[in-house]
């Protein structure tokens, strides 16, 4: 027999929790807002959409400036009367509900987090620290304030989908690297809280980013910096994995959109609409550039039974209809105005 649904008389014992239950983000306010790692590349193109997000009146930014945040990337926003910079751990333990008091907080963006990329690697022990336990001590302290949280998660969450299929929200998670089973993991911690204690939460999780200020140890910046170099494009496997890809820009209105309109308790994913192979992200940026094809590397691994390709493709109609969110910036147009800012950097620093 098919569970009814829960009526206000069901709930005479909490109505007031069940009428928020059933409220959308409208309530929230954005009046007052703390940004942790707002100092990394989508953080602080996040500062940049806060800043100038009707009714605004503070924006306070933490980041402990470690290995992803870069005081610089901040030029801009910073120089905003409204704007707030705190270099500080979310793990100490009087940093984040101070701020919340003192600031009058009304809304927290969870972007702190530790992500493996480039050559070098942390151990799974330092992942855990900063992205599970990093993302539950914010939990708790957003809990004893009442203030509600938007979780910046990764779509990578899911692992892989073979074609047509792309991920949903409700698929279980199954993560193939240890920064993404730590993002799973506090997303958990998230959920559970939204469940259990009926904390506000939101959760997004997004598809690969690329735009400005990315990391230079990233895929799309660490590639164009070998073109312009004329040095080879190192892809590892034969560059045929399959990620969505969606512009920064795109990914912040989404961030925004869902902590005003999203369900608490809810995940929604964001993402493109814009598949790409490796190779054909490298042979993009080539182009670009005008540099030749032949730069590319393929470090193909010996394998006598071949893994099948990995894809990553995301489903975001729940967005579209609960957000009324949609990507809107075109990777053909786009993607060369990144490639390029990034090679004018280059150009701009060995002129000196």
């Amino acid at each position: 027999m098919p569970r009814p649904f829960p009526s206000l008389a069901a709930n005479k014992k909490r109505p007031f929790t069940f009428l928020k239950s059933c409220l959308f983000s409208f309530v929230r306010s954005l009046r007052s807002i703390l940004l942790t790692g707002g100092a990394g590349f989508i953080g602080s193109a996040l500062a940049r959409h806060l800043i100038h997000t009707e009714g605004l009146e503070r924006l306070v930014v933490v980041d402990n400036l470690g290995s992803g945040g870069q005081r610089g990337n901040l030029i801009g926003p910073d120089q905003d009367p409204r704007f707030v910079f705190v270099e500080g751990d979310i793990h100490d333990p009087d940093l984040i509900p101070g701020l919340l008091r003192d600031h009058q907080i009304t809304g927290l963006f969870n972007l702190a987090a530790h992500t493996n990329c480039g050559p070098s690697q942390s151990s799974t022990v330092d992942l855990a620290v900063a992205n599970v336990l990093g993302t539950a001590r914010v939990l708790d302290q957003c809990s004893a304030a009442g203030v509600p949280l938007l979780q910046c998660s990764t779509s990578k969450v899911y692992g892989t989908v073979p074609p047509p299929g792309r991920s949903v929200e409700i698929n279980p998670l199954k993560p193939l690297a240890p920064d993404t089973a730590c993002k799973a993991s506090a997303d958990l911690l998230c959920l559970a809280a939204a469940h259990d204690r009926e904390q506000d939460v939101v959760i997004t999780r997004c598809s690969d980013t690329y735009g400005p200020r990315q990391n230079a140890r990233r895929m799309i910046p660490r590639w164009t910096q070998a073109a312009f170099l004329e040095q080879p494009l190192t892809i590892e496997g034969d560059g045929t994995q399959i990620r969505d890809w969606i512009h920064v820009d795109d990914h912040c209105r989404g961030m925004i959109a869902a902590f005003r309109r999203g369900h608490s308790g809810s995940v929604y994913l964001l993402g493109g609409q814009c598949e790409r192979t490796d190779v054909g992200i490298a042979r993009s940026i080539l182009e670009i550039l005008k540099k030749p094809s032949s730069l590319i590397s393929l470090q193909e691994k010996t394998e006598t039974d071949p893994s099948p390709t990995r894809r990553y493709a995301v489903d975001f109609s729940k967005a579209i209809a609960g957000l009324d969110w949609r990507p809107r910036e075109r990777f053909r147009t786009s993607f060369p105005l990144v490639v390029n800012e990034i090679a004018g950097n280059l150009r701009g620093g060995t002129s000196d």
